[in-house]
């Protein structure tokens, strides 16, 4: 009887959020890892130890003026065309994405990238 009473309050618990997160998208809302950003940088491609990366980096500066470096993932279609060295303007959405070895790292997945100048 106690299980069965625990059972209908995870339900109604459970229940009760999806419909909150149902909510929060219709009015608009987007979770941190849908929202759409734009970096512009030279694109670089990367290999890290053990081949645990997207093959693709984009360096670019910070508002500070440091150098920060963002993995790309680059579908088939969006990487046709694309060059290494080049300075680009990349749109896509931030994801976390585990590795063994590096563990939780952000990985912009590129939904489009245009090709600003040829930097060498």
């Amino acid at each position: 009887m106690k299980i069965a009473v625990l059972l209908v309050g995870l339900m109604l618990s459970a229940s009760s959020m999806s419909v909150q997160a149902q909510a929060s998208i219709a009015a608009g809302g987007k979770s941190q890892e849908e929202r759409e950003v734009v970096y512009e940088g030279e694109l670089e491609t990367y290999i890290a130890i053990g081949g645990e990366s997207t093959g693709w980096r984009l360096r670019r500066r910070t508002a500070e003026g440091r150098r920060e470096y963002v993995e790309v993932l680059l579908t088939a279609d969006v990487a046709q065309g694309v060059r290494a060295n080049t300075r680009v303007q990349v749109r896509g959405t931030m994801q976390t994405r585990r590795y063994p070895e590096r563990g939780d790292v952000n990985v912009l997945v590129a939904r489009s990238v245009i090709e600003v100048a040829r930097t060498r």
